[in-house]
């Protein structure tokens, strides 16, 4: 057989970790391998591979009548799998301008995929869930190839880097740190894949949030500084949810944490519920995981120019390809800059943004990426805030226009830059074991300075402010040590995950606080006044916080059954020093997690599952004894339905949460802060995303959210949490031509619902008859339309023009997270893009 057909797709990754929590770090270590080699006494290789693929050869082998014409390979394996029903993958760049061949009459399904490919130099793998189509390394000009072969095993680690064609993502890393099929995780996931982001022109991770279920995504109004969505009726500016590449982005107390660049990223993973099982601390409501755009073993490129409102200009550009013949060294370079103003007067955006990366295989067996990025934002756009009265509610002087600014150009800045640099790094042992390790380190430094409101004065128009000014930096670093064994016990198959991850960061906030600043009419507001300010030192303090966390996980395959059960414990140290006093104050947390779930797979693609997982989340500072604060908790459980039909490509999820989050924090004042309270948050989701045909796509998400504060000592018992809607809906369609004079023009649309939510309470939480403000729900819908000019002139082929508009109709409307804290959403936007890729 050819060298360039016989392919090991069983990837893998191992290093070691060492030198930080050195005792944790060896008892990790120790347990690990420990684990791994008892099991390993009874896994033998030859049971391993005796099942891997039996699911799949009895479907293989199955005849049945195929009717497929001849086509380009990404539609005819849509209709492959649809009369076949067994699931096929294909990277968007190894499908990219390859045909299949025609397939008619009756014959096996691995005939009739061997047939497909004929001709294509492709060939496929199989896993226990899904058929993967390849292209061989290339670089052996004497090579021959042969047909497409079926290989036994593939990695279940894959999917951290698929390109998806269209929108509907059948597997995910994020919910398991395995290549695991959706339909085989019990708990809700949702991807939004870089098709998605792309068509609905998304400028960061927030927007391309916009239809994804159970997500709040705007909650700070058209503010774009920070990505901070709510999920599942649970949320905080402060709290951790962001995650890249399945590490944690550290974060410093403050302002100082980082932004992902939407333009960077391949695909978008909201994993809801909690998740301290897999991840550690973690918010009850779930998290988001980006994936960054990765090398790619196929030569391509495109640069685009994209204009818009507000004088907005953006150039980008994503080139990758092989550097060697044998694409044993790949490399990818992204970069974007850009340059706007915002809706809201004397106030600016501006990026630039570099990541390149590097793979190098110096084997089938070991991959080492490299990935690395550089993000200098030296405006963030407006981030002030309004009062109540003139925003929800009317006031006798008249609504606060959009367009204003409570700051002052004479005392605003925002600078931050943020780089960091990592690797991912697999390593197959043998056909039972793989090994993994993902590293990166993270640099921010941030430092503001506004004025912002305080309150809104007895006339109904001249607004009370406050200064405040920050200079904060945070580094740190994160690991995720991991050893996956694939083996089989009698009837079950297993895929075990033993892991240690850690992280660590250190920052420092230096703030300085002046209560009062010039005022300003919002009838008649002048700007150029905040001159001279006193400031008196506010906060200045470093803190440390080390994460050290053991976990272990199995998911067993038994015939149609998959059952997952995991369970992590966690030790964190916070250390912070505060320098005004010169007191050190150093609290330690440990917690246990765990998860339990199973899912039943029918052959029509209907997976009923249920799951029960539990979270923590460390919480600091002190109660009104002067006690350490304990970990916040929560646990949840979720029964749902996912349906992925064999007819057309889609994916179906209904799922309904019951999320409990105890010991959490009610606070009169500063100094009275009371660890009893209680939130409890039940929902039905119902998500769909669907290729209705090789030409029109359609995506539908509705959730419905009962979220209650149960235990307070404050007035907000009984209320849902702040920013929480009750009902959120969506829906987008999109549709490309391919025939007569539209040929190559693509157009769609959306609808956004959100619903009322609470936003704070007036005049201060601490009064008993402190008024609710109840914050209206709203509509928005959006456009797009897209045109291939090469359907004009083949000398154009590869360009495309693109319009976006966002808000068509133009809605006025807010958000609030606190009483005079309020918040305009984006009003009409428009974007206009032209690109040429090759």
């Amino acid at each position: 057989m050819s060298k360039k057909v016989e392919h090991d797709v069983i990837k893998g990754v191992g290093t070691c970790f060492s030198g930080i929590h050195r005792k944790v770090a060896l008892a990790g270590m120790l347990a690990v391998t420990t684990a791994l080699s008892s099991i390993s006494m009874v896994a033998p290789v030859q049971a391993q591979e005796a099942s891997a693929t039996a699911g799949f050869e009895e479907k293989f082998q199955a005849v049945q009548n195929f009717d497929i014409a001849a086509q380009p390979l990404t539609d005819a394996l849509v209709a492959y799998g649809q009369q076949s029903g067994i699931q096929v993958t294909v990277n968007g760049d190894v499908a990219r301008d390859v045909s299949a061949q025609a397939v008619s009459g009756e014959m096996s399904g691995e005939a009739a995929l061997r047939q497909l490919l004929a001709g294509s130099g492709l060939y496929f793998v199989v896993s226990r869930s899904t058929v993967e189509i390849l292209r061989p390394a290339t670089g052996d000009q004497d090579a021959v190839m042969l047909d497409p072969v079926m290989v036994e095993a593939m990695s279940r680690r894959d999917a951290q880097t698929d390109i998806v064609d269209g929108y509907v993502a059948t597997t995910s890393v994020t919910g398991t740190k395995t290549n695991t099929s959706l339909l085989e995780t019990p708990q809700s996931i949702s991807v939004v894949t870089r098709d998605q982001v792309e068509v609905q022109q998304a400028q960061s991770i927030t927007q391309s949030l916009r239809y994804t279920s159970g997500v709040a995504a705007e909650v700070r109004g058209s503010a774009s500084r920070y990505d901070i969505p709510y999920i599942r009726g649970f949320g905080s500016p402060s709290d951790p949810i962001q995650y890249q590449d399945g590490l944690n982005m550290v974060r410093g107390p403050g302002y100082a944490f980082p932004q992902t660049e939407a333009y960077g990223v391949e695909r978008v993973e909201v994993l809801k519920g909690p998740a301290s099982t897999t991840y550690g601390s973690a918010m009850p409501g779930g998290l988001v995981n980006v994936v960054t755009k990765r090398p790619t073993e196929q030569k391509r490129g495109e640069v685009e120019v994209l204009v818009g409102s507000h004088d907005r200009y953006q150039l980008a550009t994503d080139v990758s390809g092989p550097v060697t013949d044998d694409n044993s060294l790949l490399y990818r370079f992204v970069a974007l800059g850009r340059d706007s103003e915002t809706q809201v007067v004397n106030t600016k955006e501006q990026r630039v943004y570099v990541a390149p990366a590097l793979t190098w295989k110096p084997t089938d067996d070991t991959t080492l990426t490299m990935l690395s990025h550089y993000q200098r934002d030296p405006e963030g756009g407006y981030y002030g805030i309004l009062p109540t009265v003139g925003t929800v509610w009317s006031s006798s002087a008249g609504a606060i226009p959009r367009s204003f600014n409570d700051g002052d150009p004479a005392f605003s800045d925002f600078d931050r830059e943020q780089y960091s640099v990592g690797y991912e790094f697999e390593h197959v042992l043998n056909d039972t074991w793989a090994f993994r390790h993902n590293l990166r380190y993270l640099d921010i430094d941030v430092s503001t300075k506004d004025i912002a409101t305080s309150s809104l004065a007895a006339d109904g128009h001249t607004i009370n402010r406050y200064a405040l000014t920050t200079d904060e930096q945070t580094r740190g670093v994160t690991s995720d040590l991991q050893a996956q064994a694939d083996f089989t016990t009698g009837m079950i198959d297993h895929t075990a995950l033993f892991g240690f991850d850690y992280k660590y960061s250190d920052s420092s906030q230096y703030r300085l606080y002046g209560a009062s600043a010039p005022t300003i009419d919002y009838l008649n507001p002048v700007y150029g006044v905040a001159t001279s300010i006193s400031l008196s030192p506010f906060v200045d303090q470093d803190q440390t916080i080390s994460q050290s966390g053991l976990y272990i996980q199995d998911q067993l395959d038994i015939g149609n059954w998959n059952f997952l059960f995991g369970g992590r414990y966690d030790a964190v140290q916070t250390v912070t020093d505060n320098n005004r006093t010169s007191v050190r104050q150093t609290q330690n947390d440990d917690a246990f997690s765990w998860k339990a779930g199973a899912v039943y797979n029918f052959e029509s693609g209907i997976a009923p599952y249920v799951s029960y997982a539990t979270s923590y989340l460390p919480v600091s500072g002190t109660d009104y004894n002067g006690d350490a604060m304990d970990p916040t908790t929560a646990e949840q459980y979720e029964v749902g339905l996912k349906y992925e039909p064999t007819s057309i490509n889609a994916l179906f999820t209904l799922a309904y949460f019951d999320i409990t989050q105890e010991d959490v924090v009610s606070q009169i004042n500063p100094n009275q802060r009371y660890q009893t309270g209680e939130v409890q948050s039940k929902g039905v989701e119902f998500e769909a995303k669907v290729a209705l045909t090789n030409q029109t796509n359609a995506i539908a998400n509705v959730t419905y959210t009962d979220a209650e504060i149960t235990k307070s000592v404050v007035n907000d018992l009984g209320d849902a949490p702040i920013a929480i809607p009750d009902i959120t809906a969506s829906l987008w369609l999109d549709h490309k031509f391919d025939r007569g004079f539209i040929d190559g023009l693509t157009i769609g649309g959306g609808v956004r619902y959100v619903g009322e939510t609470v936003g704070g309470y007036s005049p201060n939480a601490a009064s008993a008859s402190a008024v609710r403000i109840d914050v209206p729900d709203y509509t928005l819908f959006d456009a797009m339309v897209r045109y291939d000019l090469g359907a004009l002139d083949s000398r154009m082929e590869n360009i495309t023009a693109q319009m976006n508009v966002s808000n068509l109709a133009d809605e006025t409307y807010v958000t609030c997270l606190s009483n005079n804290f309020c918040n305009y959403g984006n009003g009409r936007t428009v974007y206009v893009s032209l690109k040429y890729a090759w």
